[in-house]
């Protein structure tokens, strides 16, 4: 017994040791990638991609890695968080979209693919607040039918691009806010327009578009702006599009139609970055309201007059100034300017033959910088009338600058003369305190006081006055020299 207890003792500490060492062994490490289930959805509709079923095995770090390595010919689309396990694409063209991820650790890998096929879509997605940059494809077959809606009010504060043939709906009384550090980018095609219309295509149904954004890249080209301008978008002005002070935009080859207020306003301090060729028909006020910042940008051949409640490009009390000469010229659909309240000129202003000028009752021109060239033609002159036609409805202007360039020629100049300018005198034209004007040609009428008052001896009209213009129908005498 003595000699088989030790060796019993000895097989037992062999086989403890053995246990022991059998527990110790490493397992293999293992990765296994998951790109999710196969799924079907509509062109432009958000996919997103679902890779956190992958695993590997405990404590490993696992990196991720998706391609898009099929897709339709022609498509576009792009694969954003490439290195997330839930990155998102958009297809934009029908058919299968083939995605690849690979999960790997510090010295494995593994590979999986999900397949997305995409079908042509038949009903709109719903837009929210646009938070990421962000691409609308042109969805629905049919141009008739919306490819989104909007059914409250929304905000862009990414960069929002939409494409050719877009179609979105609004809500009744619903608008869209491009805010500070968003963009809108709006570009169609002329036989394929993008188009914001309402839900119904009734005139006023939807609220519109307001601008914030400071972008230069915001621009809508062939576009169409329809039914808009329920209720205020801005300072209580109803209208389809509206910009605001330090905003900027393009508009190009785009209808505005069918607004319950403007087509178009511009608050001042906004930038029209650029202006062509567009058409503002059946709104229910007048095609635009602007301040004079924004006038010379106005291009000859848009259409301003097509059925609106107002034909006429409505101009708010402000200040015509500038590095140099700024120039309002006439629209080739002969649109009258209507100025609301008083224009103080202080640089060189150049009105173009044909121009038309309306100016409301109670107000008036003052040129206390700058100058004044109004320079029309036998055949297309420069008028500026008043928005009433009764005598004496709107103030006249006043003159206080010396220049050579303060110029008038074949003008007419009517119903002027309302309230007085200087030292109590009612007149069409008032030049003051050293100023300078030359007037030829043209005619002075329905003034409710003097055709032209000089006033003071350092103030000049050309000597020909008299016989180079017709003064008619004016309350008082056709020039009235006080000299002191």
């Amino acid at each position: 017994m003595k000699f088989i207890r030790p060796f019993f003792m000895l097989s037992v500490a062999v086989t403890v040791l053995l246990t022991s060492c059998e527990k110790e062994d490493p397992q293999p490490a293992t990765i296994t990638a998951n790109a999710g289930t196969d799924k079907t959805v509509e062109i432009g509709e958000t996919v997103m991609l679902d890779g956190t079923a992958s695993k590997g095995s405990a404590n490993m770090s696992l990196s991720y890695a998706w391609s898009l390595v099929k897709k339709p010919a022609g498509s576009n689309a792009l694969l954003e968080g490439a290195t997330t396990t839930n990155p998102a694409f958009m297809p934009d063209k029908p058919g299968e979209y083939e995605l690849e991820l690979t999960v790997s650790s510090a010295s494995l890998s593994h590979t999986d693919k999900v397949l997305v096929i995409a079908t042509a879509a038949t009903t709109p997605l719903v837009l929210d607040n646009i938070t990421a940059n962000t691409t609308l494809e042109d969805r629905v077959q049919d141009p008739a039918l919306p490819d989104y809606v909007v059914n409250s009010r929304i905000g862009v504060d990414a960069q929002l691009t939409i494409k050719p043939g877009v179609v979105i709906a609004f809500a009744e009384d619903v608008a869209m806010d491009v805010n500070d550090g968003g963009v809108l980018i709006a570009k169609g095609e002329a036989d394929k327009k993008i188009r914001f219309t309402g839900k119904a295509a009734q005139k006023g149904y939807w609220t519109g578009l307001m601008f914030f954004s400071n972008s230069s890249a915001n621009e809508f080209s062939h576009v169409e702006i329809l039914y808009a301008g329920s209720t205020g978008l801005v300072d209580d002005v109803k209208t389809a599009l509206a910009v605001s002070d330090g905003a900027r935009i393009t508009i190009k080859n785009t209808t505005v139609a069918h607004s319950g207020g403007y087509g178009l306003y511009l608050r001042d301090g906004s930038t029209l970055y650029g202006f062509a060729s567009n058409v503002f028909s059946n709104n229910h006020e007048a095609p635009v309201l602007l301040t004079a910042v924004n006038v010379p940008k106005l291009d000859a051949v848009t259409v301003f007059t097509s059925n609106n409640g107002r034909n006429i490009i409505e101009v708010q009390s402000s200040f015509i100034n500038g590095p140099g000469e700024v120039v309002w010229q006439a629209f080739n659909d002969n649109t009258p300017y209507r100025l609301l309240g008083t224009m103080n000129v202080m640089t060189g202003w150049k009105l173009t033959p044909g121009i038309t000028i309306e100016v409301a009752e109670d107000t008036h021109f003052d040129i206390g910088e700058g100058y004044i060239k109004a320079i029309g033609t036998a055949g297309k002159k420069i008028t500026i009338t008043g928005a009433v036609k009764t005598t004496g409805s709107w103030n006249g202007f006043v003159i206080y600058t010396r220049s050579s360039s303060n110029v008038m020629e074949h003008v007419d100049i009517k119903y002027a003369g309302g309230e007085h300018l200087i030292s109590e005198v009612k007149t069409s034209i008032a030049v003051s305190h050293g100023g300078s004007l030359s007037i030829r040609n043209s005619t002075i009428s329905n003034s409710g006081g003097y055709g032209i008052h000089v006033y003071g001896d350092d103030s000049t009209l050309n000597a020909d006055v008299e016989t180079s213009n017709t003064f008619t129908n004016n309350a008082l005498a056709a020039i009235f020299y006080d000299y002191f």
